[in-house]
């Protein structure tokens, strides 16, 4: 089947959809700062772009979320005699293959041009193999220093046939990217301090400040139902 591609508008964004194949039975809820909703990738080797906007800034410090296999592979299908299910290769000359890992993973790239280094990726040998809830911090991307000019576009990616030799067609999940989206510049607070209760006249006194232009790394939350990111484990950049 050819890849088909689609122009959706969404509530205060446009989606732009390539699909490798439609209606797999996926089921990835995914999300990043500034969409007014997550979107689903239905399909495996599924690629969906949102554009959000022209932002004072967009940063993004990571990835986070959950997915699990599910119970239909490219080239290969669960054991019935196995009651775990385990994966095995298709027939050969009459007989059943070997067993073999099934793999998905969902990856962000911005701009459609270049891709976050952190991924959620799962392997396993049966259905419903799994990772999650996590958060995999990495570099931080603010976009306009990146690409040199405010426009954003998020896109998510499911594995396909072009990422492992036996493709997950319907896991399931969740996945966002951790990061903050500031429409516009962020009212900056700060501190005078004076070493000195009293100063004299035509007497010098150090005077000192300090400014927080705000901005936190653990991200916005996600809005997504039944997710909660308060039972992630955290990977900081390296681990």
């Amino acid at each position: 089947m050819k890849p088909a591609v689609y122009a959706l508008a969404t509530i205060g964004s446009f989606s732009f959809v390539c699909l490798g194949e439609a209606g797999t039975g996926a089921n990835v809820q995914c999300w990043a700062p500034g969409m007014a909703s997550p979107l689903t990738l239905d399909s495996y080797g599924q690629g969906v772009g949102v554009y959000c906007g022209r932002p004072y800034s967009y940063k993004i410090y990571g990835v986070a979320g959950s997915l699990a296999l599910g119970n239909q592979i490219d080239g290969a299908f669960p054991d019935p005699a196995d009651a775990a299910g385990r994966f095995r290769s298709g027939w050969w000359i009459g007989a059943l293959g070997g067993y073999v890992n099934s793999y998905s993973a969902v990856k962000l790239q911005v701009n459609w041009a270049q891709y976050y280094p952190r991924q959620l990726a799962v392997t396993g040998d049966r259905p419903g193999a799994s990772i999650g809830p996590v958060r995999l911090y990495g570099d931080t991307w603010e976009t306009t220093t990146m690409f040199g000019y405010p426009e954003t576009t998020v896109v998510f990616h499911l594995a396909g046939a072009g990422d492992s030799s036996y493709p997950n067609r319907n896991p399931n999940g969740y996945f966002y990217v951790v990061g903050e989206y500031l429409a516009s510049a962020p009212q900056p607070t700060g501190q005078l301090t004076i070493s000195q209760n009293s100063v004299l006249l035509n007497t010098a006194a150090p005077v000192g400040y300090t400014i927080n232009r705000g901005g936190s790394t653990t991200g916005q939350t996600p809005p997504f139902t039944g997710y909660s990111s308060g039972a992630e484990v955290i990977f900081l950049p390296g681990t």
